[in-house]
């Protein structure tokens, strides 16, 4: 191929300055003269610059005096074309990207914008196509944005409370819409296969014609195996299809899926070891209905330090709830201590002012802080007393739910600085009971605590089973989950 003019002068195209002829020899962008014909047989080609050869691997003499549209081809976008007709009739500039054609029949992407040449009377006499070749930024640029929403499907999935299919299920369809951006053409299946537990996830629905291509990774020592398969091509869409980007995000889909399957096992460890330090499923209140429920944060792999507890010393019923600050094992070990020993000191008989102190101490040995609500009721009918030290008040489960008014709060353990704290006596009608929780349960970013009460009491539909109360209300606050707290909630009242 030569970059000589084959016919004519390359510097003498009738009507264009000849130091924009010359410019244009010299421009790394292709460039591509045409006459100003917008009729059926369309304009003509009377100057390429050598660019425009190199680009296309035509010689000037090849397509000098023939069409523009020899550069087209199958995949190349009919709107886009059509867009430009319009704009050039409209006397507009024209700007677009589409699929153009080498002479070997090799596919590419172009970036290319048109420019309408006048004359001293404003009429358009020639136009000036300036063109690039972006396969390889086009295809980088959806390859970035695949991997980059893949990533942030992961962070989803790692941050939410789905189970695990349901956790597949949404990185399966993350993995399809990229794959799907990076193919351009024919349609993308995703099959995710968790060996560890058998489990199998199909994302998407293949053509019964045309070619198609699969793309099969599992990271080394994984549990976890992806295909992603592109089908449904004709021949000219396979042989342009970006093969080596969709393996790429193939082994990055790999990876992902090891990761969440890695961090699947981390959790339930995670969990296992808070639920441990958590009572005994089969938590009794003599004489009462209970419920208590443990839900765990959406906040990564670190353990929180919620807990609830009941204890019985004869006629006196303890019922406490607290929460640890931050996260992580030593919140986790602080909470299974505060615990075992609230429980040891309540069944010898302790007072409940000197166990706060006690425990005071123990978070203060720790420098970290805690919070706790005690309730003691009196089996025997005496009055029924709460004890907060920092800690949400609870809900009286009366015919009106409503927040625990005028409690006495002391500062959280860990800060009493040798403060006692003060007890409040509540008058509960002989069928109302308590709503005892930590603050996952009630506080949402943007709403103010007292507002945040109220939601949680209205939300309260006293003709229905403590049963449904306390799992309605942790449903509103997962569907609502602006906050990555765990929650525990004890609730009990008299048998309806």
């Amino acid at each position: 191929m030569s970059d000589a003019p084959d016919r004519g002068d390359p510097n003498d195209v009738a009507g264009l300055p000849r130091v924009l002829l010359a410019a244009l020899e010299q421009t790394r962008s292709s460039a591509c003269i045409t006459t100003a014909d917008l009729g059926a047989a369309g304009p003509t080609i009377v100057y390429v610059n050598p660019a425009y050869c190199r680009m296309t691997g035509r010689d000037r003499g090849d397509v000098i005096g023939s069409s523009p549209r020899v550069m087209q081809g199958p995949l190349t976008d009919r709107s886009v074309l059509d867009r430009l007709r319009a704009d050039l009739s409209a006397g507009r500039r024209f700007a677009g990207e589409t699929v153009n054609y080498r002479a070997d029949g090799t596919p590419f992407i172009i970036n290319w914008s048109i420019d309408p040449v006048r004359d001293d009377r404003g009429d358009v006499t020639h136009y000036v196509a300036t063109q690039d070749d972006v396969t390889e930024r086009v295809r980088t640029a959806r390859l970035l944005a695949a991997e980059a929403a893949l990533d942030d499907a992961l962070t989803a999935a790692l941050t939410s409370s789905l189970e695990r299919d349901q956790a597949l299920e949404r990185i399966a369809n993350s993995i399809r819409e990229g794959a799907t951006g990076i193919a351009t053409f024919g349609e993308v299946v995703v099959q995710i296969d968790d060996l560890e537990t058998e489990l199998t996830v199909n994302v998407g629905r293949s053509s019964a014609a045309g070619r198609s291509e699969a793309f099969e990774f599992a990271q080394p020592a994984s549990m976890t195996r992806i295909v992603i398969e592109v089908s449904g091509m004709d021949p000219d869409e396979a042989v342009f299809l970006d093969t080596a980007g969709l393996t790429r995000f193939s082994n990055r889909a790999a990876s992902v899926t090891a990761a969440l399957a890695e961090y699947g096992r981390q959790r339930d460890t995670a969990l296992r070891l808070q639920r441990t330090l958590l009572p005994p499923a089969d938590l009794v209140a003599p004489g009462w209905e209970l419920v208590t429920r443990y839900v765990p944060g959406t906040f990564g792999l670190d353990v929180g330090g919620d807990w609830y507890d009941v204890t019985v010393d004869g006629e006196r019923m303890l019922c406490s709830v607290g929460d640890v600050s931050g996260r992580g094992v030593e919140a986790a070990a602080l909470m299974g201590r505060l615990r075992s020993v609230a429980r040891l000191e309540f069944e010898r008989g302790a007072d409940v002012v000197e166990l706060f102190r006690l425990l005071d101490r123990l978070c203060e040995q720790d420098s970290q802080m805690a919070t706790m609500l005690v309730v003691e009721i009196d089996r025997a009918g005496g009055p029924t007393l709460l004890w907060s030290a920092g800690h949400l008040p609870p809900i009286l489960l009366t015919d009106e739910p409503a927040v625990a008014g005028d409690l006495a709060v002391a500062p959280p353990l860990g800060h009493l600085r040798g403060n006692a704290v003060g007890s409040t006596t509540v008058d509960l009608p002989i069928d109302g009971g308590f709503l005892l929780f930590t603050d996952g349960l009630v506080e949402r970013r943007g709403e103010d605590l007292t507002t945040s009460m109220e939601r949680l009491a209205e939300g309260i539909d006293p003709s229905t089973t403590l049963t449904e109360i306390v799992d309605g209300l942790i449903a509103a606050a997962a569907a609502d989950r602006r906050s990555a707290d765990d929650i525990a909630v004890l609730a009990l009242r008299p048998p309806q």
